[in-house]
């Protein structure tokens, strides 16, 4: 009804502008739990005030490894998420996005593209694993992706066409990558308005690392010259990740999408 959308977007208002899901749980009895999701984007997240005045292109802000020996079939894999600057992820006390993980493996419909489901727990509570199966064009650089999905929310239904890119990875001694820094970039459409949305996420094939390893991981970082991205005045955020790993709050690997208000659509 419409008092329940005038709610909705009150909460939305409280919450700030950084949401992108708000997972909006109705309690319709002591025995029953009826869920009601409702996702909710905001244009800007953190942008342009704490930004350049341009996204960064793709392959300077790459390590020098990435763009000369970055290879798909090392990158694949099962990731959890360590750390984010990301407003697709709220981290407020209704959403409570954790328990992030990407699992990356090749498109077996189209060699042209990779794929990532992605999940994370949201809500209230216990929560639910909101599961998205995100898609991602593989270009003719190492590393240098664009995602490419539409948004099923009516209230920005534009944010689509994302940069991905690789910046740097940790290397095993097999030649695998046990962990990967990716940055998002996309710039408004309207001249003038700057860097729209911009995230980066911390990945690694352990939940849990040690701090040594995660400092590795910001120096990283920043001698790309993104440390503006986790200097902002959201910064950088924390995953519990051994509450998760803990409690087992993962869906199976290959989980259906669920909960996700995205609609994946490839890029060829």
């Amino acid at each position: 009804s419409s008092d329940w959308i005038k709610l909705i977007t009150n909460i939305a208002t409280i919450l700030g502008g950084s949401v992108v899901l708000i997972v909006f749980m109705i309690m319709r009895s002591c025995l029953t739990i009826a869920p009601a999701l409702i996702f909710l984007i905001r244009v800007g997240a953190d942008c342009p005030q704490d930004c350049p005045a341009h996204c960064p292109t793709q392959k300077e802000i790459q390590s020098d490894f990435v763009r000369s020996h970055f290879e798909m079939d090392k990158f694949y894999g099962v990731f959890y998420e360590i750390a984010y600057h990301d407003s697709t992820q709220p981290a407020n006390w209704f959403v409570n996005a954790r328990c992030q993980r990407s699992v990356k493996t090749p498109h077996s419909g189209d060699s042209k593209n990779y794929k990532d489901l992605f999940s994370m727990r949201v809500g209230p509570f216990d929560g639910t694993n909101a599961v998205c199966d995100l898609e991602f064009n593989i270009t003719g650089s190492p590393g240098v992706f664009l995602g490419h999905w539409h948004s099923s929310s009516p209230f920005n239904p534009n944010l689509e066409n994302i940069n991905n890119t690789v910046v740097d990875v940790g290397v095993e001694k097999n030649g695998t990558y046990r962990w990967s820094l990716e940055f998002q970039c996309k710039e408004d459409e309207r001249p003038g308005k700057g860097i729209r949305f911009a995230a980066v996420n911390f990945y690694h094939k352990q939940p849990l690392i040690s701090k040594d390893e995660f400092d590795d991981m910001q120096q990283r970082l920043r001698a790309r010259g993104l440390g503006w991205i986790i200097d902002t005045k959201e910064g950088l955020h924390m995953v519990d990740q051994k509450f998760c790993v803990d409690h087992q709050n993962y869906p199976a690997i290959d989980a259906a999408p669920s909960w996700c208000g995205q609609v994946a659509d490839i890029v060829v």
